[in-house]
């Protein structure tokens, strides 16, 4: 395990900004002495301070707890895809035990551009997909409806001719659904909206489907719901796919 060093907060950026600012600027001039040496502790003795201030503030809102980073599952592409099924299903017997029915879906197509009256189909949400070519992570299929596929990156790399597989199988899929062609719709999805090898996919990114997670939170009325959309929003904007260069784990790889 890693040497367990406490995250700069938002509640904490402000103040410590000008700690930082003030400490390399005392570094600048060529020559040191006893004033330098004094400005130096006292820095440092301010950033004790705000740092425990920092500390009894988290007894009440805990702004670092993950429990996907706690449980070691940030990136592991299962349990993404797992998650985002849990989504996009109504049923509750299948994925969909969240029971707002189709509203995640709605959502899904709503912020990807697409038809929303798919939502009125019965469709069907299938994990691990298989093919005469490939295996789907996600497929989102109703009979003379549409189908539509998603491709789940975190860490690995497109295997090889992956997708023109996984294209050619959505075809196939499509015309056993007796689906239009112009209603075959593929994603890959990634942290950074990579361009996958087929052009038929659609590059995304993980921050969409954060985007769409906090909407569906703020619409689902069950709490426990609502929390869990919330926080895995949070989760895919701090650990899978940040703005800004990624936060170190904590932990060590485990095989």
């Amino acid at each position: 395990m890693k040497n367990q060093v406490p995250a700069i907060t938002k509640r904490q950026l402000p103040a410590l900004n000008v700690l930082l600012r003030e400490f390399h600027a005392t570094f600048a001039p060529a020559t040191a002495g006893p004033t330098l040496t004094a400005q130096h502790k006292q820095l440092l003795t301010d950033f004790e301070r705000e740092h425990a201030t920092w500390k009894k503030d988290q007894v009440l809102i805990a702004e670092d707890f993950n429990i996907l980073h706690t449980m070691r599952l940030t990136r592991k592409e299962l349990c993404h895809s797992d998650i985002l099924a849990w989504l996009l299903d109504y049923r509750l017997e299948v994925f969909g035990t969240h029971a707002q029915g189709k509203s995640g879906f709605r959502l899904f197509l709503q912020r990807l551009g697409l038809p929303l009256h798919y939502t009125k189909a019965d469709y069907r949400v299938f994990r691990e997909a298989p093919g005469e070519e490939s295996r789907l992570d996600i497929l989102i299929e109703a009979e003379r409806q549409f189908v539509i596929g998603i491709e789940n990156k975190v860490d690995a790399e497109e295997g090889k001719d992956q997708t023109r597989r996984e294209w050619a199988d959505l075809v196939r899929r499509g015309k056993k659904q007796s689906v239009l062609p112009s209603r075959v719709d593929a994603f890959f999805l990634t942290p950074d909206a990579l361009e996958p090898e087929s052009r038929r996919f659609k590059a995304i990114s993980w921050r969409l489907v954060a985007d769409v997670f906090e909407a569906f939170a703020q619409e689902a009325k069950p709490p426990a719901v609502k929390l869990f959309a919330q926080h895995y929003a949070e989760t895919l904007r701090r650990y899978v796919a940040p703005q800004t260069e990624p936060e170190e784990e904590d932990y060590e790889n485990t095989a």
